[in-house]
């Protein structure tokens, strides 16, 4: 009887590292693929390539859900059939690194799906320099630049401009083209 017991609680515990193994893969692999996707270098060479990166995304979008509550029900299982043991340090590390890179990946993909892209004509209302940084004010929003961009710009003109700012900190954007206007 307790050799059964043994044996279910390898299986168990196989069961739900494979869980884990395929549930962490998926998440991973995706998060990889949506940071290559926003490769803009990635996209001008190539743009199939470029929606391929997205192809992790999308089957883990539709695949997680799935997994995450097998993974549960194996996992309560396991630790049921088990019983309370003394942890073991080695696998007390490694699940706190699980979650806490899981819990930053969401953060970031949480952050970044809050990133718009602003493009039209703007005149151009201020130009701030602060602590080595440069900084245009157009529509109330303060975009980024480099030096060379911040030099190059006049007040009180207008420029055809594309800038990405997040909708968390609405007054604050990076610059991504801008063009004069004759």
């Amino acid at each position: 009887m307790k050799r059964n017991s043994e044996e279910e609680i390898r299986k168990l515990h196989k069961a739900q590292r494979v869980a884990l193994y395929w549930l962490l893969g998926l998440i991973y692999s995706a998060f990889i693929g949506l940071q290559l996707g926003r490769v803009q270098a990635i996209a001008d060479f190539n743009y199939s390539l470029h929606e391929i990166m997205y192809v992790p995304l999308n089957i883990a979008m539709f695949i997680v859900p799935v997994l995450l509550p097998i993974y549960l029900y194996f996992s309560i299982k396991y630790l049921r059939k088990r019983g309370r043991v003394k942890g073991n340090f080695k696998a007390t590390i490694k699940a706190a690194v699980v979650i806490i890179s899981v819990i930053i990946i969401v953060s970031i993909v949480n952050h970044q799906f809050h990133e718009l892209s602003t493009g039209g004509v703007f005149k151009l209302e201020e130009k701030l320099q602060e602590k080595g940084k440069y900084y245009l004010i157009f529509d109330d929003k303060k975009i980024k630049v480099s030096m060379n961009e911040y030099k190059l710009v006049k007040v009180n003109e207008k420029y055809l401009v594309n800038f990405i700012w997040n909708s968390k900190t609405p007054n604050k954007g990076s610059l991504e083209t801008i063009e004069p206007i004759y």
